[in-house]
């Protein structure tokens, strides 16, 4: 086993947690006193945090106007929802009550809207379903299935932790997710192993992800965590002879169990973002006993819907989120990515078990592969449906062009 792979990740977690406690204030932090008719943002906590019951924004409109005689100073106290003791936002304004420290004054309320953090409150399904049947092929990545939840409830597990922290002025999402995939050679009928071929490999992991969205500064900063195993634990093999007919020969000779753990992290800025049309740039990289890798590139989508930094793509009509725009929403997407690539268990097998029947070795990698997709989105209300259409290079020596397709079904049921 070589150590110099665990490098990435563990800086990668270092990163993730210090960021946060460095944000991290007392509940009772941001009580600020300021000189009549002035006030500056107390400061900002991310929610995210479990210090982080309170999280203020960065623009506050003025304090009513006071007399220049009058000296009183000022207190904003902004009132926050709570989850669990970890801060969200249910729909509506923000109460900002401005007390006046004078005995002839009264509290005073008034409330009002300004840029802050809070993680959302809505709550999502989502059901992945990949294939390369809808290309008519059967090999390689063969068939994937991923089951995403998303609610606050998950802002307060132990894996929220290394999840990069959201920033200011932005809605973050929580999530966990259960993933199975496949992967077999070009004949996966046969109990023969075929060198230079791909091998046979599945993994079935168990994920915690967070998405953080900045309408203001356009970007979109997405982290992952997963943990799982590889090999015949992952019931990869059992699950496949249940969907074909004739059953797959050559699962015997798949990659052996090992232990998975890897970190995903990804950041998006918006170049144009209107009504009808986003164009995004992105780098992402993931680091771990899985996949080691890093890679650019851009996405964009036309058509009819909810702005692409205000919410995920599906939002209940009450919700923050929402703001009551349209209730119908469709359109097209794509999306180019070019990628380097350190390694790639399911064609190296596992760090830890050697004892794999069939890989192909590091020289055989194919280090610089390009990946795209296209497909269209259609959502009425809280459902959503999407179809999209992937290609990868060789991944390694010898090996083929390839295409496999997507189906998800997402359903937002609100708070």
């Amino acid at each position: 086993m070589k150590a110099y792979r665990f490098i990435p990740v563990v800086l990668l977690f270092l990163a993730a947690v210090s960021c946060r406690h460095e944000t991290s204030r007392e509940e009772d932090a941001g009580i600020s006193d300021q000189p009549a008719g002035q006030y500056s943002a107390p400061p900002w906590c991310d929610p995210s945090h479990p210090d982080g019951h309170l999280a203020y924004g960065h623009t506050l409109a003025a304090i009513p106007d006071k007399n220049a005689e009058e000296s009183a100073e000022a207190v904003a106290r902004v009132k926050r929802d709570t989850l669990n003791g970890i801060a969200v936002r249910q729909a509506g304004l923000l109460d900002v009550s401005f007390i006046y420290e004078q005995a002839e004054k009264r509290e005073a309320e008034k409330p009002m809207e300004f840029p802050y953090s809070y993680i959302s409150t809505d709550q999502y399904l989502g059901v992945n379903f990949d294939n390369d049947i809808f290309n008519n092929t059967d090999y390689y990545y063969t068939n994937g299935i991923r089951f995403d939840f998303i609610s606050p409830l998950f802002a307060s597990s132990p894996f929220a932790y290394p999840m990069l922290p959201g920033g200011k002025a932005s809605v973050s999402f929580h999530g966990m997710s259960i993933v199975q995939n496949m992967y077999t050679p070009t004949n996966p009928d046969t109990g023969l192993v075929i060198a230079g071929d791909r091998p046979f490999a599945a993994y079935l992991y168990f994920g915690h992800f967070k998405t953080s969205l900045n309408g203001e500064a356009n970007h979109r900063l997405y982290s992952e965590i997963i943990i799982g195993l590889m090999g015949p634990g992952s019931l990869g093999g059992f699950m496949q002879k249940q969907i074909h007919s004739i059953e797959p020969a050559g699962w015997q000779n798949q990659i052996q169990n090992d232990f998975v753990l890897n970190y995903t992290a990804e950041l998006e800025k918006g170049l144009i973002n209107n009504e009808i049309l986003d164009f995004n740039v992105f780098a992402r990289g993931q680091a771990g006993t899985l996949y080691d890798n890093a890679g650019a590139g851009a996405r964009m989508r036309l058509g009819r819907f909810l702005p692409y930094f205000g919410s995920l793509p599906l939002a209940p009509f009450r919700s923050r989120e929402h703001h009551g725009r349209q209730q119908w929403q469709y359109g097209i997407f794509g999306s180019f990515e070019a990628r380097l690539v350190a390694y790639n268990a399911t064609l190296q097998g596992g760090m830890f078990n050697k004892n794999s029947t069939y890989t192909l070795t590091a020289a055989q990698l194919n280090n610089f592969l390009i990946q795209a997709s296209a497909g269209f989105f259609i959502a009425a209300g809280a459902l959503g449906i999407s179809y999209e259409q992937f290609y990868i290079s060789p991944e390694f020596a010898g090996g083929k062009h390839f295409r496999w397709g997507r189906i998800r079904l997402s359903y937002c049921f609100g708070s």
